[in-house]
């Protein structure tokens, strides 16, 4: 028997229908009051500790700057003449005093011994005037005398009272004559002296513009002198640190050719006014070099050491997570980590100072610092 199309396209779509409704199963509903499940709590991890330490600092204020020569001398001429003899030369160590180079001395010595006569004669004949006023004197004495008794006229006690007057005139122009060409001899044995060129300081030749034969004119610079058993670091600071910086304080330098060298100084002067362009104010200090291994012109930098602090937190380096510019690190407390946002101070090995949040006595974690978020709960590790 056949079955048409149209009796069986019916049938079909019915029992499809039927299986369908017969597929769906109703959701079975939650007791009332039930709640809902929570995701689970985060892993413990396991982290390193120490204990903050307190450490004493010494504050600083940085300073930079150049060594100058503690004193500094243009030696010159005073007197007109030629080199006849140098003494010493770039670089020797000079005593104040020391004679550097002498000029030639014949025209002074000529001139010298011709002061020197003269003042000699002068000295003579103001011996011989005296000896005249001397005898004038005892002849008017002994005229005033005869005069008041009537044994002599008036006109013979007025020319012996002459006589003197210009005898006393005489003296006084022969004391002026003394007085005159002593005045020629000092100036003579200064120039004479002066022939010889020494040097004002104690300290080393830093140039020599001269040579043995040359001619030089007075106020002509022949040497440069400096001072260098004490050199003077002249250095500048920044403005916000001035309040903490005054006379006295110690300061430790620095140069490149001696990097692994310290050298000590104090401060000396300070200006009173910061530079209005550089917002900096300047500062001398004091750097003893008994030695000479420092030399004027070296660029320097000075710590100022303004104050000490005491009970200062610092931690180690591994204790200190930065990133993206943000420093922090973890208290552990009750095995939970709190974050810290900090700030760094200085270093000493490798260990760092924590300005701010921590305290000695805490502890914070050393490792997984990546991992650990502030209200993880840790396992501390001992560590060995």
């Amino acid at each position: 028997m056949k079955i048409k199309n149209k009796t069986i396209f019916p049938i079909l779509a019915a029992l499809i229908i039927a299986a369908a409704g017969c597929s769906k199963k109703e959701a079975p509903k939650k007791p009332e009051g039930a709640a809902a499940a929570k995701p689970s709590t985060a892993q413990i991890m396991d982290v390193k500790t120490v204990v903050v330490e307190a450490r004493t600092v010494d504050r600083s204020v940085e300073a930079t700057g150049t060594l100058l020569p503690w004193d500094e001398s243009i030696v010159s001429s005073e007197v007109h003449g030629t080199i006849d003899k140098i003494s010493a030369d770039l670089g020797d160590r000079v005593k104040a005093g020391q004679t550097l180079a002498i000029l030639d001395q014949r025209e002074m010595k000529i001139n010298h011994a011709d002061a020197e006569a003269a003042y000699k004669t002068s000295v003579k004949a103001l011996e011989r005037e005296k000896a005249r006023l001397s005898d004038a004197a005892t002849t008017l004495k002994r005229y005033e005398e005869l005069f008041k008794q009537g044994m002599v006229a008036a006109s013979q006690y007025d020319n012996a009272r002459t006589s003197y007057d210009v005898a006393q005139a005489q003296v006084n122009e022969a004391e002026a004559k003394v007085e005159q060409s002593l005045a020629k001899l000092n100036f003579a044995e200064k120039r004479l002296a002066d022939i010889t060129i020494k040097s004002p300081l104690t300290g080393e030749i830093k140039k020599r513009n001269v040579s043995t034969g040359e001619s030089v004119e007075i106020g002509k610079p022949l040497f440069t002198v400096v001072s260098t058993g004490t050199l003077k670091f002249r250095g500048t600071i920044a403005e916000a640190s001035v309040p903490d910086v005054k006379a006295g304080q110690q300061v430790l330098i620095n140069v490149e050719a001696f990097k692994d060298k310290v050298f000590k100084g104090q401060v000396t002067r300070i200006s009173p006014a910061v530079d209005m362009q550089t917002r900096t104010l300047e500062i001398e200090a004091s750097v003893p070099n008994p030695q000479g291994v420092l030399k004027p012109g070296f660029f320097a930098r000075g710590m100022i050491l303004t104050r000490k602090e005491a009970n200062v937190p610092f931690v180690p380096e591994s204790a200190v997570y930065t990133f993206v510019g943000i420093t922090k690190v973890f208290v552990i407390n009750n095995n939970t980590a709190a974050e810290r946002l900090v700030k760094t101070g200085v270093r000493q090995n490798d260990m760092v100072e924590i300005i701010d949040k921590i305290k000695p006595g805490d502890t914070v974690a050393t490792t997984n610092l990546s991992n650990i978020f502030d209200g993880a709960k840790v396992n501390i590790l001992t560590n060995k």
